[in-house]
């Protein structure tokens, strides 16, 4: 899984919690921001595409995989950033309360 979201951007919103307890909250949020940006990709694909992807997903390399993507999916970069934003906005939204149930 890849790092979308980092210790450093939790504590760039003032998120400070012990090790274990980052760790656990990045496992969490790098999870949805893959979700979701599966959900929005699937979503864009047509149906044709979308059963050659998932074709892929059990075949493929990573390096394979990510130059399908790139071919299928052009606004694949700004489909992350999206995700990756509306992920960490619901975060700030809740730092106070992360902070205080730690």
């Amino acid at each position: 899984m890849q790092d979308y979201i980092t210790k450093d951007s939790l504590l760039a919103l003032g998120i400070n919690l012990e090790d274990h307890d980052i760790d656990s909250l990045l496992l969490h949020l790098n999870e949805t921001v893959e979700e979701r940006i599966g959900t929005e990709i699937t979503e864009s694909l047509s149906d044709k595409d979308l059963e050659e992807l998932v074709a892929l997903q059990e075949t493929a390399s990573e390096e394979e995989l990510g130059a399908w993507i790139a071919t299928h999916v052009p606004d694949y970069e700004a489909i992350v950033q999206d995700n990756i934003e509306i992920t960490v906005g619901e975060l700030a939204e809740s730092a106070d309360g992360i902070n205080k149930a730690a």
